[in-house]
């Protein structure tokens, strides 16, 4: 079982996403991811990724069937990074539409907390999306502390 700070953070909203990949020569590429959908397993993941921003994220995924997910609830600074092997990439449906702006609402509303103002975050570019589907192999706490980069599984 997961603790139960880091489940929350992997499963709730108003989180902040980040997606990495690399090249067959390693070289690394990031994008802002806009949702994760996971279940309290934490074995599988789907992110959603801006078709817009995600290019490199993208072709590098479906060369090497690698991902990384770092989502964070920053006002708490607690961090969780999943990472696993790629078995879809796939455009999100239109019945999906509802739960990208969700989360991207709930991550407005927190960064309007700290000082970005909501209206601006929700100008980021966020539809048409990918939806990238992983199998989770490794999680590990990210948290800063004693314990940021542990495995927790």
């Amino acid at each position: 079982m997961f603790d139960e700070r880091l489940l929350r953070v992997a499963t709730d909203g108003g989180t902040s996403v980040l997606v990495g990949s690399a090249d067959s020569g390693a070289v690394p590429a990031c994008c802002r991811g806009i949702a994760v959908s996971t279940d309290a397993t934490l074995a599988r993941a789907t992110v959603y990724v801006p078709v817009a921003t995600s290019r490199d994220v993208i072709a590098n995924a479906a060369t090497s069937k690698k991902l990384a997910v770092m989502i964070t609830r920053v006002v708490e600074h607690v961090g969780i990074q999943l990472k696993g092997t790629v078995e879809a990439i796939r455009l999100a449906g239109d019945d999906e539409g509802p739960f990208v702006r969700r989360r991207l609402q709930e991550f407005a509303e927190v960064v309007d907390e700290i000082g970005l103002p909501r209206r601006i975050f929700m100008s980021v570019n966020h539809w048409p999306a990918f939806a990238v589907e992983i199998a989770v192999e490794e999680v590990f706490d990210q948290t800063p502390g004693p314990r940021a980069g542990s495995s927790v599984k």
